[in-house]
C-alpha cells in the first residue's frame, strides 16, 4: 500500500510543467488519521487527490518529439502511423493500486495516458478473432510463433486533458440476509478519465517475416477494433471509443516533414527543390554561378544540378534565344548562351538534352 513520503510543513511542489504521473502514483497527502481516506462532511479525500491531477497534461515540444522519432521509425521501416481521435472518455490501468482504489497507466517519460504497445496488440487481435478475418495467427502470431508485425506504444500527439469521473456502485456488500435493494445507499468512487478530443499515435512495424501489405491489413484492423470496441477500461459502457483521423495536422506535417527529408537526402532531390518556384531569371543566374564563375566540382552535385534545369524545360527555349518569361532581362544571345552551358554540361554525363 502506499504511504505518504511527506509530512507537513515540507511537501513536494506540483509544477505546471510537471510530470503529474509521478504526482498522482507517488504523493498522496490525503490521508487522514489512522492511514484513511474515508470521506468526511463534505471532504472527499480521494476526489481532492484526483482533481489535484484533473489539469492538461503533456509538454508540447515533449510530444511532438516523441511524435516525430516514432513516426520516422515506422517510416524507415516500412510500416504504417495512423492517428486516431477520442470519441468518448478514455481510462485505463484502472486496475492499479492506488489508495483512490482505481489507478491509472500514465506514460513514464511523458506523463500522459498512453497504451502499451501490447495493449495495442491485444484489442487488435480480439477484435479479428471475434471478426472472424483470415490470417491472425501469421499477422499476429500465436504460442508457438512470432507475427509478422509489431505494435508500438500508441502516445498523444498533444497535450491531454484529464478529468474527474465517478462510479457508484449501487448493490455493493449485499449477502443473502442483506440482499441489495434501492434502499442501500450507493458509493460514489471517483477515478481518473481523459476527456474526450485528444489524438494518440498508433504505429505498426514489419518485422522479418512480413509481406507486402501486411502492415495495412492490420493497420485496418486496428482503426475497427479502436472504432468498435474501444481501448483500455470500461468499454462495454462507452469508454475508450476511437475514430481515424486522417486529416490530422500533425500527422500531415510529419508526413510532408519526412518526405521533404528523403527528398533532400539525394542531390537530384535537393537541386529540384531549390530550383521548384524560381523565376526564370533566378535560374539563370543559378547556371551562370554553378555551371560559369563557381564550378560545381563534385560530380554527382554537377549532374543533379544540370539534370534539375534540363526539367525545368526551359533550356529549349534558350536554345532558339526565347525567354519563357517576359520579365526577364537577358536577351536571345544571352540565353543561347546560358543553353550552351547546360548542354555542354549535360553531353559530359550523357543526359537527354531538350526537344
Amino acid at each position: 500500500m502506499m504511504r505518504p513520503l511527506y509530512r507537513p510543513p515540507v511537501q513536494p511542489e506540483l509544477r505546471n510543467d510537471g510530470h503529474r504521473g509521478l504526482w498522482y502514483d507517488k504523493f498522496c497527502n490525503q490521508w487522514g488519521d489512522g492511514w484513511t481516506m474515508k470521506s468526511s462532511g463534505d471532504s472527499n479525500p480521494k476526489l481532492n487527490w484526483i482533481q489535484s491531477v484533473s489539469h492538461q497534461v503533456g509538454a508540447s515540444e515533449a510530444l511532438s518529439s516523441y511524435a516525430r522519432r516514432m513516426f520516422y521509425l515506422v517510416d524507415a521501416r516500412g510500416g504504417e502511423a495512423v492517428a486516431v481521435t477520442a470519441r468518448s472518455r478514455f481510462v485505463t490501468g484502472l486496475g492499479r493500486s492506488h489508495p483512490v482504489e482505481n489507478g491509472f497507466a500514465w506514460h513514464p517519460t511523458l506523463g500522459t495516458p498512453y497504451l502499451p504497445g501490447s495493449s495495442v496488440k491485444g484489442l487488435t487481435r480480439a477484435w479479428a478473432e471475434m471478426e472472424g478475418v483470415a490470417e491472425v495467427g501469421r499477422l499476429l502470431g500465436d504460442q508457438d510463433t512470432a507475427g509478422a508485425v509489431a505494435f508500438l506504444d500508441a502516445v498523444p500527439l498533444s497535450p491531454v486533458r484529464l478529468e474527474a469521473d465517478v462510479l457508484t456502485p449501487h448493490y455493493a456488500n449485499w449477502t443473502p440476509d442483506n440482499p441489495p435493494g434501492d434502499w442501500l445507499s450507493p458509493t460514489p468512487v471517483p477515478f481518473l478519465v481523459a476527456a474526450p478530443g485528444w489524438s494518440m499515435l498508433c504505429g505498426i512495424v514489419p518485422l522479418a517475416s512480413a509481406r507486402d501489405g501486411d502492415a495495412a491489413t492490420v493497420k485496418h484492423w486496428l482503426i475497427s477494433a479502436l472504432e468498435q470496441c474501444g481501448a483500455g477500461a470500461k468499454t462495454a459502457v462507452g469508454y475508450g471509443h476511437f475514430q481515424e483521423d486522417a486529416q490530422n495536422p500533425t500527422l500531415r506535417d510529419l508526413r510532408r516533414e519526412c518526405q521533404m527529408r528523403k527528398v533532400m537526402a539525394t542531390p537530384e532531390g535537393r537541386w529540384r527543390h531549390q530550383l521548384e518556384g524560381r523565376t526564370e531569371e533566378e535560374i539563370l543566374q543559378a547556371v551562370r554561378k554553378h555551371l560559369k564563375t563557381e564550378q560545381l566540382t563534385d560530380p554527382a552535385e554537377r549532374q543533379a544540378f544540370v539534370r534539375a534545369v534540363l526539367d525545368t524545360g526551359m533550356v529549349a527555349s534558350w536554345k532558339r534565344g526565347d525567354k519563357t518569361d517576359k520579365n526577364t532581362s537577358h536577351g536571345g544571345k544571352k540565353l543561347k548562351t546560358y543553353a550552351r552551358l547546360v548542354l555542354d554540361a549535360a553531353a559530359e554525363f550523357g543526359l537527354e538534352p531538350p526537344q
